[in-house]
């Protein structure tokens, strides 16, 4: 990336690349407080002219077309690209067979095709050669974070988005945490439905984006209307439990950033809110998850092979301070899928978890979910409408 206000020409005519070193740029719309849905996707443009997106940390990249070729790490983004009528241009994504099957877990409940993106399965990161052999033409990447991987530098960075294509991503408003000291100045936070909105402003989608974001926006409300008051709310453990019990982590329930845009907005009581967590989790053990004794406990990755839920249930019956717990003995332990969500995967994890906190208000939660479908409740039970999420990602509203 450059430090100066010019555009930066590659190899591709469709697609330019700016980035401004001016502090606050690319900021409008990241307070990262409030999830709910806004219109952050720029205005969409006639087919021949060409657009510009601004995303913080990277700045302005403007685009002649929507991408095609869309490499990824995290599938948040392949999340969006899928909502927005575009999964087929992701080429490559971080452990893509166990985020496949958490999103074809979900997608189970719409009238949608199963993704298959075993095939797309590259590393946590990104090498430089593969980078050139994918030779996309969008790098769904923070450049920030990239920043942080083993074998980069800024100018290796500067050489991608100059040789193939631009950077375009925002990685810290996962929790809100700090970014390398070099990006602090130009860095801004973003919800989970403003990037978004953003990654639609650059597949030219705004009418797909503020279709979900409706439907978005109304589960919200529909969430806030039936909290009960703040005393009779649940305390709630957020784990992660390894299936034979040898290791415990602590995740921040209520944090700001998108990892808890299906968590937060059930405004339950975070039970190790007074545990310090640095970074992304702290490891605990049984006796601290039994001091602090809450009501539920939220399992992450239940719906994914590397935890066997039903395994990791009974184990907890068999361990000696583990069936002391009272979420488990008044069976509240509950699966839970992935923090790396995108849209459609927050749609369900809202209702999801609104279910396994509140059921008396919102329907009950099986206690035991196997991960290969999602569960089917009656119409009258169903937080949001299927159909016309379907109706939406297939292009047909």
């Amino acid at each position: 990336m450059s430090d100066n206000d010019t555009t930066i020409p590659t190899r591709r005519d469709a697609i330019k690349y700016s980035a401004t070193a001016a502090a606050g740029i690319g900021l409008a719309g990241c307070s990262g407080e409030s999830d709910v849905s806004g219109t952050t996707a720029e205005t969409d443009t006639p087919e021949e002219e060409s657009y510009t997106v601004s995303m913080a940390p990277v700045g302005d990249v403007t685009f002649g077309s929507p991408p095609e070729d869309a490499f990824t790490v995290f599938p948040w983004y392949a999340d969006m690209a899928l909502a927005l009528g575009h999964g087929g241009t992701i080429n490559s994504m971080w452990w893509g067979k166990g985020f496949g099957s958490i999103m074809n877990c979900f997608l189970s409940a719409l009238d949608r095709e199963p993704v298959d993106w075993a095939d797309l399965s590259g590393s946590y990161g990104a090498s430089k050669e593969r980078l050139y052999e994918l030779d996309s033409d969008v790098h769904l990447v923070d450049p920030a974070w990239l920043s942080t991987r083993d074998g980069w530098d800024r100018d290796d960075i500067d050489d991608i988005a100059t040789d193939i294509a631009p950077l375009f991503g925002n990685q810290y408003s996962n929790l809100h945490l700090s970014p390398p000291d070099e990006w602090t100045d130009r860095y801004g936070y973003y919800t989970l439905w403003e990037l978004f909105g953003k990654v639609a402003a650059m597949y030219r989608e705004r009418r797909r984006y503020d279709a979900l974001g409706e439907i978005h926006a109304d589960l919200l409300a529909t969430i806030d209307e039936g909290l009960p008051p703040e005393k009779g709310r649940p305390t709630v453990g957020y784990v992660q439990l390894a299936t034979d019990l040898s290791s415990a982590f602590v995740l921040r329930l209520n944090a700001p950033g998108y990892y808890n845009s299906h968590t937060r907005p059930l405004g339950a009581v975070d039970a190790f809110a007074d545990v310090e967590v640095s970074g992304e989790f702290a490891e605990v053990d049984f006796e601290a998850l039994l001091d602090a004794d809450p009501d539920v406990l939220l399992t992450l990755w239940g719906m994914t092979s590397n935890v066997d839920f039903g395994q990791l249930r009974q184990n907890l019956d068999d361990h000696s301070v583990g069936q002391e717990l009272s979420a488990v003995q008044n069976d509240r332990v509950y699966t839970q899928g992935t923090r790396f969500q995108g849209p459609l995967m927050n749609l369900f994890q809202l209702e999801m978890t609104a279910k396994q906190l509140y059921p008396d208000v919102f329907g009950e939660w099986p206690g035991y979910v196997d991960g290969n479908s999602y569960p089917e409740f009656p119409e009258n039970k169903q937080l949001f409408d299927r159909q016309r999420v379907t109706n939406i990602v297939n292009g047909d509203f």
